[in-house]
């Protein structure tokens, strides 16, 4: 295998991880019992990826079916997302519901990118303003550039996630959400990039 797509593969696998990480944090502050356990997969229907911007920009998004069951209805989901992020000022330039409904990982890493720099103006609303870059192309910039380099940078770690959907609740067990709680709660009080 070529070096150079090793080393892109590795990036992305290292921000997919931390993307997880980051989610599962706030939506595990937040109190929900649904988890990610694979950013790729699990945000295709729209409604953990709802439900973590939701967390995320404290407002609810209008129109999430909770149990798509068609792939019509989960596009639906994803464009009502991108439609609320896009209403918020979020860039979501060279992102479409489609490529993440199949799970392009370049997608959806660069959605959770945007998402996690609006959540950092958020909290910090005078240091930096919103990118005009595509989230795509700051996608691309960060895989070619080795993550696990950098000094002081968080590290990735598995998050215990329940294989509860909205449809089919189940209550997490007690010691899952303990031990995945306070580990989570100072671990993203700072900016991912």
């Amino acid at each position: 295998m070529n070096v150079m797509l090793w080393r892109w593969e590795q990036n992305n696998t290292t921000m997919k991880l931390i993307y997880t990480d980051w989610a599962n944090h706030y939506l595990a502050k937040s109190g929900h019992k649904r988890l990610i356990k694979d950013l790729q997969q699990d945000v295709t229907d729209g409604v953990l990826l709802a439900e973590i911007i939701q967390v995320v920009a404290n407002e609810k998004i209008e129109d999430i079916n909770g149990c798509p069951k068609n792939r019509s209805q989960m596009i639906e989901n994803i464009d009502a997302c991108l439609n609320f992020l896009a209403a918020k000022g979020i860039n979501i330039q060279g992102l479409s519901a489609e490529e993440i409904r199949n799970g392009n990982l370049k997608a959806i890493l660069g959605l959770f990118f945007s998402l996690s720099r609006y959540k950092q103006q958020q909290q910090q609303p005078q240091k930096q303003p919103h990118s005009s870059q595509p989230a795509t192309a700051v996608v691309s910039q960060l895989a070619t550039s080795p993550y696990q380099s950098q000094v002081g940078a968080p590290q990735p770690q598995q998050v215990p996630a329940n294989p509860q959907t909205q449809c089919q609740p189940h209550p997490p067990t007690s010691h899952q959400q303990s031990k995945a709680q306070p580990e989570m709660q100072s671990r993203w009080d700072f900016p991912l990039f």
